[in-house]
Parts: C-alpha cells; sequence; structure tokens
C-alpha cells in the first residue's frame, strides 16, 4: 500500500465548521433546496460550508451543485473568487435541474425495452435504470468532459472516486488539513441511503463508501455498546485518498468505479417504490441492498453531526406526518399509520439532537401553526383549519399557498415552471430570515441578484389568484394532474370514448343488442386507452404546457 496522508485522527480535526443539510422529498425538495442554496449564496454562506450532507431529492441536486462547484473550485484560484462567483454557480444549478427535471425522468424509467429485460436479473433494477437517466440528463453536461463508451453502449458514468475537488497548485489537498487556511472552503459531499442488510446508515464519499462511524472517539464508543447489528466497514477507494489511515480497507476493483448516479439513485430508492440498489462483489457473501436514506434520516443531520460540524444549516422539503381526526381501525392503515409515526418521531429527534450546536433551519411548513385541540367542555373551542388561516407567513407568503405548496407531491415526474419555481421561492424568502440566525454573518453587504426567475412569482405568493391556487392544489396528485387542472377535460374525454366505443360496433346493429353483446366493455376500455394514452404521452413530453400557464 502507497503511503497515506495524514489521517483524520493524526490531524486533531474531529470538529469542522459549518454544515449544510439538504432533506429528502423528491424533486419538490431539489426545488425548494435551491431557493436555499440561492439565499445562502447572496449571503456569503455557501463558500463557509464545509460538509454537504444530502438525501433522496437533495442528493438529485446537492450532487449537481457539487460538479459546478468542482469545476469552479479547481479552475479558478482563491484570489479570484468571490460571493458572486457562488450566485451565478447556483443559477447555472437551477437552470441545469428545471431543465433535466422537465425531460419528466420518471416516465422514462421503462421507455427502454432493453433495460426492462435487464431488470429480470438481481444486478440491474428500476433504481439503476433511474440512475442511468440522472446521469445523462443532470449530470454528464455539468461534468462537460467527454467519456469513455461502458456498459450498454452509453458514455461511462461519473464514478464517485472523480469528485475529488484539488484547488490549483494543491494536487495532495485534504479538507481536513488544509481548510483552516481557505476562506472558500473545500466541502465533502456525503450523499446518504440506507442498508436493508444491517439497518445502518450508508454513505458514499468521494474517498470511500460504507457504514461510517461517528468522528468522535467517545461517540464511537457509545454506538459500539447500544448496537450490536453488524457493521459493513467502510472502504477506501484508492490506497493514497485523502484522509485514509494506514489500517484502511481498500474498495475490490470491480466497485472502485462506482458511479455518483448510482449513489444518488441509492439515496432517493424509496422503498415500495423503486427496488433497492444492489452492490455485489463489495463483501464476502453479502450483497449490498440499498434503499432510500431518509429511511434512517430524511433531514441529513447525522452526517453533519458525526463529522463534528460547529453550526449547521438544515433545509427540509420533507413531507411531516398529516393529523387524522378519526384513524381507520383496520389493520393495514393502522400498519402504515404506525410507521409513519415512527418516522416523524426520527425527524423529531434529529432536530432536536442538532439543537446542541447553532443552526438554521429552514422547511416547507415554517410559518404555519400547528393546532390545539381542548377536551370537550372547555370554554375554548376547536378551530379546524387554523394553520392555514388567511394572511401572510413572517416571510411573506400567503399562509393558504404555504399549505399548498407543502403538500406538493414528493415525486420525480415533470414539474411545470410554476411549482418549480414557486417551490424555489419559497426556500428563497424562508432561508431569507432563518439564514441570519447564524452566528457567523457574512463580513460584507449581501450579493443581491435581481435575475432569479423565481422572483418572477413573487407577487402571486402574496397574492394569489384562483388560477394559481389551481395549479398548486393539482401538484399534490401523482396522476391525472390535466383533469384537475382544466375539469372540462373530463366530460371531453369520457365523450370521445363513447364515441369511439360505439361508433366500432357494427353498423345498423340496434342499441339493445349492443348492450346485450361483450362489445360494450371491451370497447369503453379501448376506447379509454386510445384516449388517455396519447394525451398522458404528450404531458409526460411536456408537450401540453398550455395546462400549466396560469
Amino acid at each position: 500500500m502507497e503511503a497515506a496522508p495524514e489521517s483524520r485522527s493524526s490531524a486533531n480535526t474531529e470538529t469542522k465548521g459549518l454544515g449544510l443539510a439538504l432533506s429528502g422529498g423528491g424533486f419538490r425538495a431539489s426545488f425548494f433546496h435551491v431557493g436555499v442554496l440561492a439565499r445562502l449564496a447572496e449571503l456569503g454562506v455557501l463558500p463557509k460550508v464545509e460538509v454537504i450532507s444530502t438525501v433522496s431529492g437533495g442528493s438529485i441536486v446537492g450532487a449537481l451543485y457539487y460538479l459546478r462547484l468542482r469545476a469552479l473550485l479547481q479552475s479558478t484560484p482563491e484570489e479570484d473568487l468571490d460571493d458572486r462567483c457562488y450566485v451565478e454557480l447556483v443559477a447555472d444549478v437551477e437552470r441545469r435541474l428545471r431543465r433535466g427535471v422537465q425531460k419528466n425522468i420518471r416516465a422514462r424509467v421503462f421507455a427502454n425495452p432493453l433495460k426492462n429485460l435487464g431488470m429480470l436479473g438481481p444486478r440491474y433494477s428500476r433504481s439503476d435504470r433511474i440512475g442511468d437517466l440522472y446521469d445523462r440528463f443532470l449530470y454528464k453536461e455539468a461534468w462537460g468532459e467527454e467519456r469513455e463508451s461502458r456498459d450498454f453502449g452509453r458514455e461511462r458514468q461519473i464514478a464517485m472516486r472523480e469528485l475529488l475537488i484539488r484547488p490549483p497548485g494543491a494536487p495532495d489537498f485534504h479538507p481536513d488539513r488544509d481548510n483552516a487556511g481557505r476562506r472558500y472552503k473545500v466541502p465533502i459531499l456525503a450523499i446518504n441511503a440506507t442498508s436493508l442488510n444491517s439497518g445502518h446508515n450508508w454513505r458514499f464519499e468521494a474517498v470511500r463508501m460504507g457504514e461510517p462511524l461517528p468522528a468522535s472517539a467517545a461517540q464511537r464508543d457509545l454506538v459500539r455498546v447500544v448496537d450490536k447489528n453488524m457493521r459493513l466497514e467502510q472502504g477506501y477507494f484508492y490506497a493514497d485518498a485523502p484522509g485514509s489511515p494506514p489500517d484502511a480497507h481498500q474498495i475490490p476493483d470491480s466497485q472502485k468505479d462506482f458511479p455518483l448516479a448510482l449513489a444518488v439513485a441509492a439515496s432517493a430508492a424509496v422503498p415500495g417504490v423503486f427496488h433497492p440498489l444492489s452492490i455485489s462483489d463489495l463483501y464476502e457473501g453479502i450483497r449490498v441492498q440499498l434503499v432510500d436514506g431518509g429511511v434512517q434520516d430524511n433531514q441529513g443531520v447525522q452526517a453533519l453531526l458525526d463529522q463534528g460540524c460547529e453550526q449547521i444549516v438544515i433545509s427540509d422539503a420533507s413531507g411531516q406526518m398529516a393529523d387524522v381526526d378519526k384513524p381507520a381501525p383496520f389493520l393495514p392503515k393502522a400498519l402504515l399509520r404506525s410507521s409513519s409515526i415512527a418516522q416523524d418521531r426520527i425527524r423529531d429527534e434529529q432536530l432536536i439532537d442538532s439543537d446542541t450546536r447553532p443552526k438554521a433551519l429552514i422547511h416547507l411548513r415554517m410559518g404555519l401553526d400547528a393546532e390545539c385541540v381542548p377536551p370537550l367542555g372547555n370554554t375554548a373551542r376547536r378551530e379546524k383549519g387554523s394553520c392555514v388561516a388567511p394572511g401572510l407567513t413572517e416571510y411573506g407568503a400567503d399562509r393558504q399557498v404555504q399549505d399548498l405548496l407543502s403538500r406538493i407531491r414528493t415525486d420525480l415526474d415533470y414539474f411545470s415552471d410554476t411549482e418549480a419555481l414557486s417551490l424555489e421561492l419559497d426556500g428563497y424568502l424562508i432561508a431569507k430570515k432563518e439564514a441570519g440566525r447564524l452566528g457567523a454573518r457574512p463580513q460584507s453587504p449581501p450579493t443581491e441578484n435581481e435575475d432569479w426567475p423565481f422572483l418572477a412569482l413573487e407577487e402571486k405568493l402574496k397574492n394569489p389568484d384562483r388560477a394559481y391556487r389551481a395549479v398548486l392544489r393539482a401538484g399534490r396528485r401523482k396522476f391525472f394532474r390535466p383533469f384537475f387542472l382544466r375539469p372540462a377535460l373530463i366530460p371531453l374525454a369520457a365523450v370521445i370514448a363513447l364515441g369511439i366505443a360505439f361508433g366500432g360496433l357494427a353498423a345498423g346493429e340496434p342499441l339493445a343488442a349492443i348492450f346485450e353483446g361483450p362489445w360494450p366493455a371491451d370497447g369503453l376500455a379501448v376506447a379509454a386507452v386510445l384516449v388517455f394514452v396519447p394525451f398522458a404521452w404528450a404531458n409526460a413530453k411536456a408537450r401540453l404546457t398550455w395546462l400549466y400557464r396560469r
């Protein structure tokens, strides 16, 4: 083994300054995080970030941001950097993300017959396929270099170990050791998933992957006492990886080029929606199965605590458990509700645990109040829906619009500009106020950018009209959104379907005979397919943009 650079423990750097957590929540979270990043860039906070921890939808945009940051830091000497560089970087990320999402990645998962056949085996799943699509529509162009050909006739995907950032004049740059002397920090990217094998958090970084332990020796000892599940130890991608200890485990050659896009796919592999992402030939007798990092920690806070970050910014666009007046007593529904309660408890505990250090918490339901219900017989009466009462939040958004934004689907399908820009603006406005709560404030006035595309919706966010509310209300629906946006399409589609069904019958056959034969049921089914499929395809390909012009 080649001589390794100074390890974390020998460098005596168990703590770091500022950490940024980007939560899960599908593309809804991705767009919300862009707004948060935009304001952090203006405030001069982004250059101070030393660790970026991402989960699910946060991983999608976090990886894209990191690729563009890598290009900036490797091509620009530190003395030529300023806050404006970060504002322009986030603006570039915003354009790329919106353009990539409008390719409707979810609809393309099953669009390739050859890839569908490949999903029959244990080594290629729906999660691998969506990783291919992330790489194609989001990351390759952001990387900006031609990649050599590899399996399935595609260009080689960007590998995790290629994410190492080496600023000009520092070929052996070590973030733990060398960031202290920099004004513009080189952050560590931690992409979080969950291991079904052991139940532990699985983390991808540029130098290693596996199930981590906390950086603090005291925390490591405590974990070993209370947790007796096996631990799939982290392996390093190469012998001289920055910060690797002398006795570091090496990752087998077959997995040393593990793709960034697959790490993101694993982080966003929602159980029950996407198959677990498999990693073979990494541990003896074990096939690693990874699912969404949100199963363990949907806010990504734990990685920042493990790294010893002294300050934390949390951008949280995850879905919070909804209240239920009369929970269903049926076993399946009670089981699902119990699972939601456990996830909500994890979220609360993670956020409370992070309160031991200065932090800025930015989440989608800020400005809305929780309902308090008095017992019967008291003078106070229940006011249902008080959390969405009329008026503005302290962040400048209509309270009912804020509630609608927090309920937009957590999906990976096509998002209209209205949905995307509204989420970005909301994150921006909340961050504008909350990021100021950090102890470390910018040394100069914010670098305001008046060209953010989402600022065009600021008036609608404050004073929404009926059409704007309709778009956001339909945004909750995973399917058939066009019919909720344009209800007039429902009778029109029904008329067309009936016309096709009955028009295709034999001419001159009495109506009574039609209803007695087998044709009506079959005909209506065929008609529905003939009407709906082309319509859904056109909407999936973003051809029917007029639906969203509100």
